[in-house]
């Protein structure tokens, strides 16, 4: 991927008194099972950044999401070659739980990159494949960057900034059901517990499911879900922490979901369905109970729109 054009010695922003842009951005879901760092899906559950620019300086953001939009923010001001302003105040209006496998910190700093490239001369020189990339570099993985900014189901391969990508159009006759326990699995964390290599048979068995997954959402194969969100690289290492998961897994399949996954790095667990979403997720939530664990349920659907500018001022 092509960095950022270079720029000789660094340029100061004409002086004013605010400069505001508001982004809504999309929560995300990725890995879908077998597509460890590979795969991502947006939702139509969003969010709304505010990034304000001021000449008097302001105190650093107080909450981890306000922080990590301004980082984003500053991020491309330094790769930009512009004097970031003396002021920068960030807004966040949202319900996106953190550490929930849901996208969050990849939503946070696609805004912040998002509205901090409304604000820097030269935005038209900065392609969305730039941003993907600051982004990947940030977040340290493309799989809920490229949803966030991009939108739609997305295939990625990530080398840091060099990210390749496809954007697919999800399926619009699905539903996804998540349950949103209330315990956090901080994704360092559980990665952490992840295994350093796997045997043939087990590379085999992921690879060819997902493929078969991207297939059977493009093609309208539901049938072939089940088998196609089936994971052994990181899930079952997952399932030590949250000890509910599969029980969690099978609930939901006798309740008619299509295809179960831990949403990221978990908690949240999520299932296709169609009609009986919510029956699905009733399921989960029952299940989770069951075994000790208070959770919330949401239904959502996938978009194909990611991250957009709606204000300016």
């Amino acid at each position: 991927m092509p960095s950022l054009p270079a720029r000789r010695g660094t340029h100061t922003l004409a002086r004013m008194s605010a400069r505001s842009v508001l982004v809504r951005v999309p929560a995300t879901t990725a890995n879908l099972g077998p597509g460890f760092d590979s795969l991502g899906i947006a939702f139509d559950w969003t969010a709304d950044v505010r990034l304000t620019t001021s000449d008097t300086p302001t105190p650093r953001p107080e909450g981890p999401i306000e922080r990590m939009v301004a980082s984003a923010a500053l991020a491309l001001y330094t790769r930009a070659g512009v004097q970031p302003p003396a002021g920068l105040t960030v807004e966040y209006h949202g319900d996106i739980p953190v550490g929930r496998g849901l996208g969050v910190s990849a939503a946070a700093r696609v805004a912040g990159l998002l509205a901090a490239n409304e604000l820097i001369p030269g935005a038209e020189n900065r392609t969305p494949e730039m941003l993907l990339g600051i982004a990947t570099h940030l977040e340290h993985h493309a799989d809920n960057a490229a949803p966030a900014l991009l939108g739609g189901l997305q295939v990625v391969v990530a080398d840091d900034e060099d990210v390749s990508q496809v954007t697919l159009t999800p399926p619009a006759d699905l539903r996804v059901a998540l349950l949103i326990p209330e315990f956090s699995m901080p994704t360092e964390e559980s990665r952490e517990r992840l295994p350093e290599s796997l045997t043939r048979n087990q590379a085999v068995h992921n690879i060819g499911r997902a493929a078969l997954l991207v297939a059977a959402l493009t093609q309208g194969r539901y049938d072939l879900l089940t088998v196609a969100t089936e994971d052994v690289l990181h899930q079952p290492a997952r399932a030590t922490i949250f000890t509910a998961m599969y029980p969690i897994f099978q609930a939901a399949r006798d309740a008619g979901a299509l295809g179960v996954f831990l949403s990221g790095g978990g908690p949240t667990i999520a299932a296709f369905a169609q009609e009986n979403a919510e029956d699905v997720a009733g399921a989960m939530r029952e299940a989770a109970a069951a075994h000790g664990f208070e959770a919330a349920s949401r239904v959502v659907g996938m978009a194909a729109q990611g991250a957009r500018v709606i204000e300016r001022s």
